[in-house]
């Protein structure tokens, strides 16, 4: 082959090798193309590819050899036993291994016939040569720079192959215009395995940051603590269940490896804002917490009731005996004691409605009111209701603890959410990830927050972080206002939000029929809510035929 189509072969080599390297994801047959590249070009019967490990050992991890039709590691699945060889020995370079010796000093090695007289032990290359009738000669060893000059590695090519006039191929040195050739795929592969470590690197830096970041939030709260962690399990879960769905609308929907990427960082970052929402509210663990719970100032106002009527008691007991009247004393006596009891009543149901729950009724909202108008008490000199206009409204709070004002603040942490994942610079393969973090607040009939989308707007991976924010909040043992529900009750809650067109009907069947919520229980919970019930009974499930 003359130097012109030589060139023009290296050249379309090198474009080629360009390409897919550029495309390669998996490291290992990113190597073994650079591998083969600089076999191709070479004519080189035999090549391997080294790595530096952590342990500052030169560790195989390809090795090629057409004649003796060898190929261990790399794509193959015949793993290399070899064992590594190590850079220093008693903290001196290893001079005795001609890769080593090619890594620690950043040659090339090039050796006609390694067989000649060297300072290199080759004694491992004479007994493979013995055991498989193989002749290893000629050797070309180079290392791998990263775009830093540190050396990441060595390739080591193997006789060159050229074919004599008869016809035959002979072992020949690797000339000096095939290694100025090779030098230039070593250089091409090593920035190529670079970019693919700082890529790693920054996946790696991103993950732990968002990690972090979930474990800061949860750690705000004692009563939220591992919900930043479990959302992303569970959302992952959910995704698979539909990624292996068969039937209905979702029957098509299939999640690659990254969009499932993307999905477990969106879980972890989905409620990101919530480091600026005020802890006192993230921590508001009854209706009349602020700094403290007001349930014993009004408990302290309860006793004060129950003085008053002691007093009003003695002053009419006294009137009644001045008057000579000793029958009505008794009659006092009684409505004293009915007073005390309905005090005591009612003192018990604030404390009740205090803690919180899924619903309270109309009825319950009343008699908040008539127990404030019930009693008049004093004051600093001021006769006053029980309660007060705050203190009626924080009681008549009909779910959960927050007030309308504070579930305002709280759904602004989906702003803030918002603001900071749209301001992060995410490069291409994580572009989704704002939008699935941000769905887990959406309705489908556009009620939602922080945007309003409707189901038609939202993709179903954003769709389904609903299903797992709301199942872990209404499972968690580790709230403030209650106590770990029961799996049916759970469900039962989150069918009724499916047919008030709050959940994706098609994502809750899935979870149901599926059984995630089984598998999360099991691993996340505690297995004793995982109680006994129909499940056709569970309301919003959709059949498919």
């Amino acid at each position: 082959m003359n130097k012109k189509v030589l060139d023009e072969t290296v050249f379309q080599h090198l474009l080629k090798i360009s390409i897919e390297l550029s495309s390669e994801e998996n490291t290992e047959v990113l190597m073994e193309k650079i591998l083969i590249a600089a076999m191709t070009i070479s004519n080189a019967d035999a090549g391997s590819i080294y790595m530096v490990n952590e342990s500052k050992e030169i560790e195989f991890r390809t090795i090629i050899n057409t004649s003796l039709n060898m190929h261990l590691g790399g794509s193959s699945d015949k793993p290399i036993t070899f064992p590594s060889i190590p850079l220093y020995i008693d903290n001196e370079p290893n001079k005795s291994a001609m890769v080593t010796h090619a890594v620690n000093s950043g040659k090339v090695i090039n050796i006609k016939d390694v067989y000649d007289e060297l300072p290199y032990d080759i004694s491992a290359a004479r007994r493979i040569d013995k055991d498989t009738g193989y002749r290893t000669q000629s050797m070309l060893t180079f290392p791998l720079k990263d775009h830093i000059g540190d050396t990441i590695g060595a390739i080591q090519i193997i006789n060159a192959q050229q074919e004599t006039p008869e016809g035959k191929l002979e072992t020949v040195e690797f000339s000096a215009d095939v290694e100025a050739q090779i030098l230039a795929f070593a250089s091409l592969g090593a920035i190529a395995l670079t970019n693919k470590a700082l890529i790693s690197n920054m996946e790696l830096l991103f993950e732990s940051f968002a990690k972090t970041i979930a474990a800061v939030i949860d750690e705000k709260s004692p009563h939220t603590g591992g919900h930043c962690k479990r959302v992303p399990e569970l959302t992952l879960l959910i995704a698979d269940a539909v990624h292996a769905e068969n039937k209905g609308p979702l029957a098509d929907f299939v999640l690659t490896p990254q969009e499932r990427h993307q999905l477990n960082i969106a879980g972890w970052l989905h409620d990101c804002g919530k480091i600026a929402t005020p802890d006192h509210i993230i921590d508001k663990s009854t209706k009349l917490e602020t700094i403290f719970d007001r349930i014993n100032y009004i408990d302290t106002k309860f006793e004060i009731a129950s003085r008053d009527i002691d007093l009003q008691h003695q002053e009419k007991v006294i009137t009644a005996l001045k008057a000579g009247k000793t029958i009505e004393v008794s009659q006092l006596e009684r409505m004293c004691t009915v007073k005390h009891k309905q005090l005591n009543l009612d003192k018990a149901f604030i404390q009740k409605v205090n803690i919180g729950g899924e619903f309270l009724s109309e009825e319950q909202e009343s008699q908040i009111k008539d127990v404030s108008t019930r009693y008049s008490i004093k004051i600093n000199g001021v006769t006053q209701p029980l309660l007060t206009e705050d203190e009626i409204q924080n009681l008549s709070i009909k779910r959960g603890t927050l007030n309308n004002e504070e579930r305002l603040i709280i759904q602004h942490h989906m702003v803030v959410t918002s603001n900071i994942l749209e301001a992060l610079p995410f490069p291409k393969h994580l572009t989704n990830v704002t939008e699935y973090a941000l769905g887990h607040h959406e309705t489908m009939d556009g009620k939602g927050y922080p945007k309003g989308l409707t189901k038609e707007q939202m993709s179903v991976p954003s769709r389904l972080m609903a299903v797992a924010d709301i199942f872990e909040a209404l499972s968690a043992s580790d709230r403030p206002y209650k106590k770990a529900k029961p799996v049916s009750e759970c469900l039962t809650i989150m069918g009724n939000l499916v047919k008030r067109n709050h959940l994706d009907a098609d994502i809750f069947t899935i979870f149901v029929r599926s059984k995630v919520y089984e598998q999360y229980i099991n691993k996340f919970a505690n297995s004793e809510q995982l109680d006994d019930f129909d499940l056709e009974s569970i309301p919003g499930l959709i059949t498919y035929t």
